[in-house]
This record gives structure tokens, sequence and C-alpha cells, in this order.
């Protein structure tokens, strides 16, 4: 079992991100979504890490919380929004804080544009902090 980049599994195998550390050693559901269209969920329960799949379990999008999560994507939470912007320069598009109605406050957020796939970071409302990194195919932006 290998150790590999969040970023190099998107379009891969679900398998292959299964197999890799630290998530071979990790408990995970599995959910299937019909709805609008058919995709598969891994939770990985307590770690911070979320994925969809495609109906071919190829891998589309990762969402990276607070907790373990953050020891797998390589970006500290702690950096700022300054701190982000510097280390992967302008982003492709940005948005600020909002209020949605039944959800909550959402922080400003980032979104670059890798060689890889997309990068979107969310900041947290409270302070000039990483809230959530999402990795997801070009071809998945909502």
């Amino acid at each position: 079992m290998t150790r590999i980049g969040l970023a190099d599994v998107l379009g891969r195998g679900i398998r292959e991100l299964l197999d890799a550390k630290p998530f071979s050693g990790w408990l995970f559901t599995r959910t299937v979504e019909h709805d609008p269209k058919e995709e598969i969920w891994y939770e990985f329960e307590g770690r911070g890490v979320e994925v969809i799949c495609d109906r071919f379990e190829l891998i589309k999008t990762l969402f990276v919380h607070r907790g373990d999560g953050e020891s797998v994507v390589g970006i500290p939470f702690s950096m700022s929004r300054s701190e982000v912007l510097q280390r992967f320069g302008p982003p492709a598009t940005e948005g600020a804080a909002v209020r949605i109605p039944k959800i909550g406050d959402r922080g400003a957020w980032d979104r670059f544009t890798l060689s890889e796939g997309l990068l979107h970071v969310q900041y947290r409302t409270d302070r000039e902090e990483i809230d959530m990194i999402t990795l997801m195919r070009a071809d998945t932006v909502p």
C-alpha cells in the first residue's frame, strides 16, 4: 500500500484510493445516490474526508475537512487567504462570504485551476483560515 496525492486520484477508480495509506486503514460508508444522477459517495467516518464517484466508481470530487483530512491534502488549514493566494496565485473565480437561508453563514472562497483539476478553498467565517478544501475534476464543477 503506497501513499498517494489526493489530486492524483481524480478520474481514477476508487479502489486505488482505498488501497493507499492512510485510507486503507480507515473505515468508510458507501452510499449510492440516484437523484438527479447516479453518484457513489464514500465517507471516511470521523476522518474529515468524503469522496464522490461517478457510476463507474471513478473519482469526481474529494471534500477535505479539518482533522485527519488536513494531513492527507498537504495544505495546512491554518493558512490565511493571503497565504493561499501567495501559494496558488490569482484564483480563476472567487466569492465573498454569504448567508444562505436554512444553511447559515459561509465564508469567502477561491477556486484555482490546476493541471490535475480544480482546487476550491472555503474559508472560515470567524477567522482567516481554511475551513474546507475541495478537489474536483474540471467536468464536475457545479
